[in-house]
């Protein structure tokens, strides 16, 4: 497709640029067409000059000014013209538009949703406004993550175009919106069609008309993405030249334009003139709310500058205010989303850690003390979602709710029958209807416990590394790994960068970079091997795991004992009690705690004690049941001798012990038990290693459970088939309960989501509120398991803290297992872990 250069033409019609205009025209097309039911055309047109003021501010950038004045026209609308209207349909449109650029996420969905549904039900509204107001929600979706949601949107608009007849540029704006979502996706081919599409019809446009600029904004865009970096300046320099003529210069339009530029830019070398672009577009958006997220774009693009152009001072000033505007952000977005919206958050901030993480490293040899800040962004990254979401659940337990609570018993039976389904292997619109009913379950729990929510955090302060070596003892050291998307340099492509954080007491932290996936590779195959999950033979010369990712933090953790361990990214599956050093087991010489983040350490210190009382719960010998062809999962006869010695154990100990097998041990039994301060499940675990994202008919806590009573028949009770899948798992109430043992295969296993760990049954024990789980990463033989597990009980409960317990029953079952086999065989004894604090 060719583009000539935009010459002068026709003149510039304003009220097409903005959806928010296209909500006007609701009112004006109602009243055309004499749709004023009982109101009179005076009442109309009050309402229709009070949101052409508010579209006016808009227009200029004034957003706070325009949410009052569209609230106004709300109001007159309801008063003046009923509640089934088509001007207040464009009114609450108009309000959510506002909010929506204003950055006010939280409060844009109710009058947008709203609008909406009055749309549907009146008829009233023609295609045209009826595909605006869809529009304009699928926008609200798409700045908040909620893609399928946006998508859905943007269609329904574009459905409508047949009957719209003229104007087209409805269309063509619609079109435009759902090529972004493309881009945000990586649907780039898909989105360039849909932008062609957009251009024919456009014909003859002139110089001074927004539409063309949205369009060529967006090839530009597109442009950029495939580094033809000539092409996407000229489109980004016709469309802000557009947008300047229309907008002026002080407009946040024409600011994202200048941005834009100015990143193409940067790409071409032309730093000088990239630089000008972009802090002009900063100085336009520093009007805007401190927690737009247009701001913090801004931020983060201009530290990553200036850190190229080797200006390091200025870089980390800019790193500085980007993330104050992240932490405003989420705590904002913390109100309102479900975990799926908060994943897709992550994601799309992903780029703000990245490049502070760049900068760090490249910096961190002249100044040191830069690794501090780094530690802070680590804290705040890792397990962002996981510790909202338990945060939101304890919340509304504590606040006892009946309305919440109740959200909760139907959240919980949204995904009964949603994991039902999906182990049935129903797929297509009833499982993704139920997946967007959980998701709106858990944004309106977000909303009702909102006010307590923004009382803990008036007082709350993001975690800082000082704080965790506070809580470090003399002996004692932490390690954060991380992973994150590097790409250093013009033009570069993207890999994947590892690296440690040490932190000892009376130290500052050191960092310590690993290298990337290509040269860890062999490292990790190399854990495999001696692991005995993997027989490829090492290639000469080829590191290994121990001198790959633990020989180089040895000198920054000097002469500690103890390591408290946060793994990130694959580092999450490795069981490091079998990882090997130069003298024979890392293990044995040291006392390794692994945690999500060593946040922990902190938060750990400041959490309630465990439930009052000695109550453990054992679950095991389980009926699976029988079916019509081979069963799934076969009797496990070992696990009624494991119960049998740890209720021995238990009881010589003083604890109060349930034991619960055979046709007993149910899904319904554990989703009915509360808080027990041990839990412990013998079963078959699994996880299904195909699969898509977290929040899909392919969620990974979907493809991961553990079996349980009648599971082969497919049914233990009218609502439950057998399986305990992780998303089920996660609504366990195990708040206060200080272990959980899945004694059971692969337990440990599931997708693996940067900075977030594990999605499967671990991150559903976590979820659930347990302090500790003890979990396996791959099969394990059923006589060594029982070994085990009562070697860890025993040594546990005679007064040996659990860490160590695990870590000396393991070490005692590897003497035996090289006594009787004449050879050290780790996959027999070293498959479990524990997380937690």
């Amino acid at each position: 497709m060719q583009i000539e250069s935009p010459q002068p033409g026709l003149r510039f019609a304003r009220s097409w640029r903005s959806p928010v205009a296209q909500m006007a025209l609701v009112l004006s097309l109602a009243t055309a067409s004499g749709v004023v039911g009982a109101q009179g055309p005076q009442e109309v047109q009050a309402v229709y000059a009070i949101n052409r003021q508010a579209i006016e501010l808009l227009n200029q950038g004034r957003y706070d000014e325009a949410i009052a004045t569209a609230k106004r026209a709300v109001d007159q609308a309801e008063t003046r013209l009923g509640k089934d209207h088509p001007g207040l349909a464009a009114s609450l449109s108009n309000l959510g538009y506002a909010y929506v650029e204003g950055g006010r996420y939280a409060e844009a969905e109710a009058p947008l949703r709203r609008a909406v549904d009055i749309g549907r039900n009146s008829w009233g509204i023609g295609p045209a406004d009826m595909g605006a107001l869809l529009n304009n929600l699928g926008l609200f979706y798409s700045k908040v993550n909620r893609l399928d949601d946006a998508e859905r949107m943007y269609r329904q608009a574009l459905g409508l175009g047949d009957g719209i007849g003229t104007p087209h540029l409805f269309v063509a704006s619609w079109l435009n919106n759902l090529a972004n979502l493309y881009i945000r996706e990586g649907r780039y081919q898909d989105a360039w069609q849909l932008a062609e599409k957009s251009m024919v019809l456009l014909p003859e446009r002139s110089n001074r008309d927004p539409a063309i600029a949205e369009t060529f904004s967006l090839m530009g865009s597109l442009k950029a993405r495939d580094r033809q970096y000539d092409d996407a300046r000229k489109f980004s320099e016709w469309a802000l030249d557009i947008r300047e003529r229309s907008f002026g210069d002080s407009h946040p339009v024409t600011a994202s334009s200048l941005h834009s530029l100015g990143m193409v830019l940067d790409q071409q070398g032309e730093s000088r003139k990239a630089e000008e672009l972009m802090l002009r577009a900063l100085a336009v958006r520093e009007k805007l709310p401190a927690d737009h997220p247009d701001l913090g774009r801004s931020l983060i693009d201009l530290g990553a500058h200036f850190h190229a152009n080797g200006k390091p001072a200025v870089a980390q000033a800019y790193f500085d205010r980007a993330f104050v505007n992240l932490r405003a952000r989420l705590q904002q977005y913390d109100g309102f989303m479900s975990e799926d919206d908060r994943l897709g958050l992550l994601d799309d901030t992903g780029r703000f850690f990245s490049a502070y993480f760049d900068f760090v490293l490249a910096q961190a040899k002249q100044q040191p003390e830069l690794a501090g800040g780094m530690y802070d962004a680590v804290l705040a990254r890792k397990g962002m979602v996981a510790v909202s979401m338990r945060a939101l659940l304890a919340r509304i337990d504590r606040e006892g709710d009946p309305q919440a609570l109740a959200l909760v018993a139907q959240l919980r039976e949204s995904r009964t029958l949603l994991s039902n389904l999906r182990r049935r292997g129903v797929t297509g619109e009833a499982v993704d209807r139920l997946a967007r009913e959980g998701a709106e379950l858990e944004r309106q729990l977000a909303r009702r416990s909102t006010v307590f929510a923004s009382q803990e955090r008036q007082g709350a302060k993001p975690f800082r590394w000082q704080e965790v070596r506070g809580s470090l003892k003399p002996d004692e050291a932490a390690v954060e790994y991380l992973a994150f998307e590097s790409q250093r340099g013009t033009g570069a492509t993207a890999v994947r960068r590892f690296a440690a954080l040490v932190l000892a007491p009376g130290g500052r932290p050191q960092l310590i970079s690993l290298g990337d996936d290509t040269s860890l590779a062999a490292p990790m195959k190399d854990y495999r091997r001696r692991a005995g999950l993997d027989r490829d033979p090492p290639r000469p010369g080829e590191r290994s795991f121990y001198q790959a990712f633990w020989q180089p933090l040895e000198a920054a953790l000097g002469q500690a004992k103890r390591v408290h361990l946060a793994p990130d990214d694959v580092l999450n599956q490795v069981a490091w009690a079998t990882v090997a050093d130069a003298g024979g087991l890392l293990g044995e010489r040291l006392d390794l705690r692994l945690l999500s983040s060593t946040r922990d350490l902190v938060a750990g210190a400041a959490a309630p004690a465990a439930a009052a009382g000695t109550g453990a719960v054992l679950v095991g010998d389980v009926d699976f049941g029988s079916s019509a062809g081979a069963p799934a999962f076969g009797a496990l006869p070992g696990t009624r001798e494991e119960l049998a010695a740890l209720a021995r154990l238990f009881g010589d100990a003083g604890w109060q012990v349930k034991t619960v097998q055979g046709k007993s041990a149910t899904e319904a039994y554990l989703k009915g038990l509360r808080h027990p301060r041990v839990l412990h499940l013998a079963s078959h675990g699994f996880f299904e290693r195909q699969g898509a994202q977290p929040g899909s008919a392919d969620d990974p806590m979907l493809r991961s459970g553990l079996a349980l009573a009648g599971a082969n028949g497919g049914a233990s009770g009218d609502r439950e088939d057998g399986v305990l899948t992780a998303l089920e798992a996660s609504m366990l109430d195990l708040r206060g309960t200080e272990l959980v043992v899945l004694s059971a295969c692969e337990t440990g296993l599931g997708r693996i989501v940067q900075s977030e760990g594990v999605f499967g049954l671990r991150r559903a024990f976590e979820l659930g509120g347990a302090q500790s789980v003890v979990m396996s990463l791959w099969k394990v033989p059923d006589e060594e398991t029982r070994v085990l597990m009562t070697l860890f009980y025993g040594k546990w409960l005679a007064g040996m803290d659990k860490h160590l317990a695990l870590r000396d029953a393991q070490l005692e079952l590897r003497q035996r297992i090289i006594r009787d086999w004449g050879r050290d065989r780790p996959q027999l004894w070293g498959a479990f872990v524990i997380v937690g604090h």
